[in-house]
Formats: structure tokens, C-alpha cells, sequence
């Protein structure tokens, strides 16, 4: 007998559980389906859990008030935080921009003045060639608009100056 033999037992679940409890259980759930109308003492209880609920509510909604207000109180200390870190970054960048209006020379900047006097002077003389120009269209239109007498050409006989097209004429006395 040098093996042993192992016999396997299936075992069952089973309980025993005694039917009275159950059928009061079952008896109780039957006049309850058929109650229509819910007693008086179950709307009280519905009643104050609602009450319970939004005390609840009420709660939560004045801490996170609370909350909220400390919150924005700590806001206008930011602010005036970030309105003093502006002003010295304003400060920074004024420093800057004289250090470097002070670094750049007279010396560095006499070409590009010289090159400013020259076309100060090139619009100057511009302007006044425009002014002479101007003068000149005055008079001409004057000239123009000015009654003159019908001159006749040496050598012709039939056809007076005037008569001629106007584009002549201005060409001629442009000349």
C-alpha cells in the first residue's frame, strides 16, 4: 500500500433557513404594493430629507463663498504686485535706451547727417524748380485765356493765327 488513494468528495451548498421570517417579509411587502396612498409619517420623512438636502446645499454653497472671497481678496495685492514688476521693466527699458542713445557717437553719426543735409538741400532746390515751374503754368494760362487779335503769318494771305487749332498755338508761343 504504498500509494495512498484520495477520494474526492463533492460537497453541496446548502442552508437551512426557516420560512417564518420570509413570509412576514413577503406579507409585509404585499400591503405595501397595495397601500395607493403613502401614510402621513413617510411625506414628513421625504419632507425633511428634502429639508436636509438643501441645508446641505445651503452649506456647500457658503463655504465655497467663503472660499471665493478669500480668493479675491488676495487679488489686489497681485495686482499691485504685477503693477510694480511693470514699472520696473518700464524702468529697465528706459535705462536701456539712454545707455544706448549715450553709446552711439557724433562720429558714428556724421555720415548719416551728412546724407540728411544733402537731401534737405536736393528737396529745397526741388521745391523751387516746382515753385518756378508753377509761375511759369500761370502765366502761360494767363497768356492763354487773354484776347489776342488775328495775326497774319509774312507771306500768307488767307489764314490768320488764331484760326488755327488751339494745340498749335500753345505749341508755338511754348517755344
Amino acid at each position: 500500500m504504498g500509494k495512498k488513494e484520495e477520494i474526492e468528495i463533492k460537497e453541496d451548498d446548502y442552508e437551512l433557513i426557516p420560512m417564518s421570517p420570509i413570509r412576514r417579509l413577503e406579507k409585509r411587502l404585499e400591503r405595501i404594493e397595495n397601500l395607493s396612498i403613502p401614510e402621513s409619517g413617510t411625506i414628513f420623512k421625504d419632507v425633511l430629507e428634502i429639508v436636509r438636502m438643501n441645508q446641505l446645499i445651503v452649506d456647500e454653497l457658503a463655504k465655497s463663498n467663503d472660499a471665493l472671497r478669500i480668493e479675491i481678496s488676495k487679488l489686489p495685492a497681485k495686482i499691485d504686485e504685477l503693477v510694480m514688476n511693470l514699472k520696473e521693466l518700464i524702468n529697465f527699458i528706459k535705462a536701456a535706451g539712454h545707455q544706448e542713445e549715450r553709446e552711439i557717437s557724433k562720429e558714428a553719426m556724421a555720415p548719416l547727417l551728412a546724407k540728411l543735409d544733402e537731401l534737405v538741400k536736393t528737396n529745397k532746390e526741388a521745391s523751387e524748380k516746382n515753385d518756378a515751374m508753377l509761375e511759369l503754368l500761370d502765366a502761360m494760362s494767363k497768356r492763354l485765356k487773354s484776347p489776342r487779335p488775328p495775326v497774319m503769318l509774312p507771306g500768307s494771305t488767307s489764314t490768320p493765327l488764331q484760326a488755327r487749332p488751339m494745340q498749335k498755338q500753345v505749341k508755338k508761343s511754348l517755344i
